[in-house]
C-alpha cells in the first residue's frame, strides 16, 4: 500500500504543479498571477484524478514492478 501511494502522490504533484506553472504564465494581467496558480494547482489535481485510471497504460515498466514487489523484495 506504501508504494502504491507514494506513486499517487507523486502523480497529483507532479500534474498539480504542471496546471500551476500553466495557470501563472497564462494569465491575462500580471497581477491576476497568483490567481492563475491558484486554480492552476486545482486544475491539475483534477486533471491528475480524472486521468489515474490510466496508470497501467501509461507506466513504465520499472515502476510497475516495483510497485508489484513484496515486501521482502521478491517479485
Amino acid at each position: 500500500m506504501g508504494r502504491t501511494a507514494a506513486i499517487a502522490g507523486a502523480w497529483f504533484i507532479v500534474w498539480m504543479i504542471v496546471g500551476a506553472a500553466i495557470g501563472g504564465l497564462t494569465a491575462p494581467k500580471p497581477d491576476l498571477v497568483t490567481n492563475g496558480i491558484y486554480y492552476g494547482i486545482f486544475n491539475g489535481a483534477f486533471f491528475a484524478m480524472i486521468t489515474s485510471f490510466a496508470w497501467p497504460w501509461i507506466m513504465p515498466r520499472v515502476v510497475d514492478r516495483w510497485m508489484s514487489r513484496g515486501e521482502a523484495g521478491e517479485a
